[in-house]
C-alpha cells in the first residue's frame, strides 16, 4: 500500500442532453487521494471538481470491469496511482 496520497484519472460520460452536468466525454484528474479514501470521497471530489449538480444515486463507478461500491476504501478496490476509472450515470426509471 502507498503512504502517499494517489492521483486517480476519471473518463466522463458523454451526456449532451443534460448540459448542466458538464459531462463531454473528458478524461479529469483527481488528485491527493489517500487509500484509506472510501469510494463515495471519490464521488463528491469528482462533483466538486465537474463543479456540477450530478445526481449521486446515478453515479457509477467502474474500474476494470468491476463496478466500485461506496462503502469500499480505494485499497480495498486495488486501485493505484493513476489508474483510471469510468464514470457512468445509470438511467434510473421510476414505474
Amino acid at each position: 500500500m502507498h503512504p502517499e496520497p494517489i492521483t486517480l484519472s476519471v473518463q466522463l460520460p458523454s451526456v449532451p442532453d443534460k448540459p448542466e452536468w458538464k459531462l463531454n466525454g473528458a478524461i479529469i484528474e483527481i488528485p491527493e487521494l489517500p487509500l484509506h479514501f472510501l469510494v463515495s470521497t471519490l464521488r463528491d471530489r469528482i462533483v466538486k471538481i465537474i463543479d456540477a449538480p450530478l445526481p449521486m444515486s446515478k453515479m457509477q463507478l467502474a474500474y476494470g470491469n468491476v463496478n466500485l461500491k461506496n462503502g469500499a476504501t480505494l485499497a480495498a478496490t486495488n486501485l493505484d496511482d493513476g489508474d483510471l476509472v469510468v464514470l457512468s450515470m445509470k438511467d434510473v426509471k421510476r414505474k
